[in-house]
C-alpha cells in the first residue's frame, strides 16, 4: 500500500473531491471544510431544544466542553475501488481538545459527503463556522481493486438515527465538575440566607426577652403593690361602736337628769 503524493492528488483532484470551492491539496492530503449541516449535543438542561442546524455561508457555531457533534463536510468525496482513504482533523483543532471519534478511514467505492463525529475534550468551547478548513483526507492504493466496496451513495445529510443515539445528554467529567461547582455555589448562597435568618431570629429572641423581662417586672410590681395594700387594709385599726356609745352616755344621762329635776 502506498499513499498518494501531492502530484497524484492534484492530477486526480477533480475526480476525488467536488464542492462549491476548489479543493486544496495540503502536502499529501486534501483539505475538507465544514458544510451546511451540523448537530451539537445539548447539555442536561436543554435536552429537547437542540436539533440539526442548517448553516448559512460562514455562519459560526460552537461545541461546548464535554459535548459531541456531527459535522457534515461541504465537499462530496469519491474513493475509487482500487484505493481507500484515511481521515483526520487539523492539529490546530486537536490541540484545542477536539477529537475525531467517527473512525479513521473511508471504504473503497464511497461517494458522498463525509460525516465527522467529534468530541470536545478541552476546557473551553471550540468555535467553528461553515467553510472552515477543518478536516484532512489521504488516499492510498490497494494491491487490487476491491470486490467488496460501497455501492450506494453516502447520506447527503446527518441521519436521524445518528442524532437519536446522542440526545440523552452527556455526564462528562467537565459537566459533572460544573454541576458540582454550581451545587457548591447554591449551598453557599443558601448558607448565607440561613445565617441571615438565624441572625434575625436571634435579634427577635433578644427583643422578646427584653419585652418579657420588662412586662414581668411591671406585673410583679403591680402584684406586690396590690398585696401590700391588702395587708395594710387588714392590719389597720378600725373605730368601734362601743366607744361611740360610751361617749354618748353622759349626754343622755344628763338629758335624763334634767328631765327628772323639778
Amino acid at each position: 500500500m502506498a499513499f498518494w503524493s501531492s502530484q497524484t492528488l492534484e492530477s486526480r483532484l477533480g475526480q476525488l473531491v467536488t464542492g462549491p470551492a476548489s479543493p486544496k491539496v495540503d502536502c499529501n492530503s486534501i483539505e475538507l471544510t465544514v458544510g451546511r449541516e451540523v448537530y451539537v449535543t445539548p447539555d442536561l438542561n436543554d435536552l429537547y431544544k437542540t436539533t440539526k442546524q442548517q448553516l448559512q455561508a460562514e455562519q459560526s457555531f460552537q461545541i461546548p466542553p464535554g459535548q459531541f457533534a456531527f459535522l457534515l463536510t461541504e465537499e462530496t468525496i469519491v474513493v475509487p475501488p482500487a484505493a481507500m482513504a484515511f481521515i483526520s482533523m487539523k492539529a490546530t483543532f486537536k490541540m484545542r481538545g477536539l477529537i475525531n471519534v467517527s473512525g479513521f478511514h473511508v471504504d473503497p467505492g464511497w461517494n458522498g459527503p463525509l460525516i465527522f463525529a467529534v468530541f470536545n475534550a478541552g476546557p473551553a468551547p471550540v468555535h467553528l463556522q461553515r467553510g472552515l478548513p477543518l478536516f484532512l483526507i489521504w488516499y492510498a492504493d490497494l494491491d487490487h481493486a476491491s470486490e467488496k466496496k460501497k455501492t450506494q451513495p453516502g447520506p447527503a445529510s446527518i441521519p436521524p438515527n445518528f442524532i437519536s443515539s446522542l440526545t440523552g445528554g452527556n455526564d462528562t467529567l467537565h459537566a459533572l465538575d460544573q454541576r458540582l461547582k454550581d451545587g457548591v455555589k447554591k449551598l453557599e448562597e443558601e448558607d448565607k440566607k440561613l445565617d441571615v435568618r438565624i441572625h434575625d431570629l436571634r435579634n427577635a429572641q433578644t427583643r422578646n426577652t427584653v419585652v418579657l423581662t420588662f412586662m414581668t417586672t411591671i406585673v410583679i410590681g403591680l402584684v406586690g403593690y396590690a398585696f401590700r395594700e391588702s395587708i395594710v387594709s387588714i392590719l389597720a385599726p378600725r373605730p368601734t361602736s362601743v366607744i361611740t356609745q360610751t361617749q354618748s352616755i353622759p349626754q343622755n344621762a344628763a338629758e335624763s337628769t334634767q328631765e327628772k329635776t323639778p
